[in-house]
C-alpha cells in the first residue's frame, strides 16, 4: 500500500526538474548533515529506552498480525472498486498506528470547487507521509515517473492512486501531462517538493520549482511528527524495508498536520520566488528554516558517508 518507493533505488518517483535555486536569499545557518538523522537510536540513552526495550517483545509479538491486516488491505485495494476506500481508510490507519490532528480545514480545497487549490504541497519527513493526509482527503492526484507504470504489483498499484505519470526527462511534455489530468478531475495534486525525508527539526529542503509554475493555486501544508519514541523513523541511507519495519513495531505515530491559506503566483515572480515563498512559509509555521540544500546535495552528501564506511 505504501505510497513512496525509496528501495531499491531504481524506483525511486523523484525528478530532476530545476529546483530553485536562482533564488537565494541568505546562506543556511545549519551544515547538511543537521537536516538528517544518522542513526536509529536518538542520543543520549534516556529512561525512555529502557521502557521501548521492555515494549519490544510485546511489538514484535504484534508486528505480524499488523503487517497482515496492511496485507490484506493492500490486496482489496488493488481489486475492490475505489468507493470501498471510505471502508478500508480507517483500518489501514489504525494498522499503520497513524494518529492525526488537523487544523486549518477551512483551507482544505473541496471537491467539486473549480476555485480551489489544485496542488497540494506539503513537507517531507517519513516514507509513509501520504497515510495522515489519506483520511481526510477524498481522492487525489499523486505524480511518479512515467517507467513506475510497468513495475509489477506497484505500478498496478499506482493506477487506483490517480497517478499523473511523467516522462522525467521531458519538462515540456510532463508539464502538458500534469496539466491535461488536472484539467479532467477536481480534485488536487499532492506533492512533497522537497524530493526527500528531512528529519524535521532544522530546516527544510529547497523545493523542487516544477509544480510552481503549472498556473494552479497552492495549498501550503505543514507537517509535523510529534516523535516521542527513543527510535527515528528514518535516518540517511537507511532503506525503506527498514523504515517500514520499524514503523510497524513502534505503536502510533503522532502527527499534525496544519492547512495554510491557499497561494498564487504573483504577476512579478519567477516560478524558483514562488517556490522559495511557498517554502518559507511552511518552514516558518513549523519554526524551522528554508535552506537552500536540495535533494541532489543530499544524496551527494548520503554517497560520502557510505564512502568513509569502506
Amino acid at each position: 500500500m505504501p505510497q513512496r518507493i525509496r528501495s531499491p533505488e531504481d524506483l525511486q518517483p523523484q525528478f530532476s526538474f530545476d529546483g530553485a535555486s536562482s533564488f537565494t536569499t541568505v546562506e543556511s545557518k545549519f551544515k547538511i548533515e543537521q537536516l538528517f538523522n544518522h542513526g536509529r537510536w536518538k542520543d543520549p540513552f534516556t529512561f525512555k529506552h529502557l521502557l521501548f526495550c521492555l515494549y519490544l517483545p510485546i511489538g514484535l509479538i504484534l508486528w505480524p498480525f499488523r503487517l497482515l491486516i496492511i496485507i490484506v488491505l493492500f490486496t482489496l485495494t488493488l481489486f475492490l472498486p475505489k468507493s470501498f476506500s471510505k471502508y478500508t481508510k480507517p483500518i489501514a490507519k489504525i494498522a499503520m498506528g497513524i494518529k492525526t490532528k488537523y487544523n486549518g480545514l477551512e483551507n482544505l480545497p473541496k471537491k467539486g470547487d473549480k476555485n480551489g487549490a489544485r496542488i497540494l504541497v506539503c513537507n517531507h519527513l517519513t516514507d509513509f507521509d501520504p497515510y495522515p493526509l489519506f483520511g481526510i482527503l477524498e481522492e487525489n492526484h499523486v505524480m511518479v515517473g512515467s517507467h513506475i507504470r510497468d513495475v509489477p504489483i506497484v505500478g498496478k498499484l499506482y493506477e487506483r492512486f490517480n497517478t499523473i505519470y511523467v516522462d522525467q526527462n521531458n519538462k515540456a511534455k510532463a508539464r502538458i501531462d500534469v496539466l491535461n489530468s488536472l484539467s479532467n478531475t477536481d480534485f488536487p495534486l499532492l506533492i512533497y517538493p522537497e524530493g526527500g525525508l528531512n528529519n524535521g527539526k532544522t530546516g527544510l529542503m529547497m523545493f523542487n520549482k516544477f509544480v510552481f509554475g503549472l498556473g494552479h493555486s497552492i495549498c501550503p501544508i505543514a507537517m509535523k511528527l510529534n516523535n516521542n519514541w527513543p527510535v527515528e523513523i528514518d535516518y540517511i541511507n537507511s532503506s525503506w524495508f527498514k523504515n517500514f519495519f520499524w514503523w510497524i513495531l513502534i505503536p502510533y505515530h503522532n502527527f499534525e498536520l496544519t492547512f495554510l491559506p491557499h497561494e498564487s503566483i504573483k504577476q512579478d515572480e519567477t516560478d524558483s520566488q514562488f517556490a522559495t515563498r511557498v517554502q518559507t512559509i511552511i518552514a516558518n509555521k513549523l519554526a524551522l528554516e528554508p535552506t537552500l540544500y536540495n535533494y541532489t546535495q543530499k544524496r551527494q552528501y548520503a554517497k560520502h558517508l557510505l564512502s568513509l564506511k569502506k
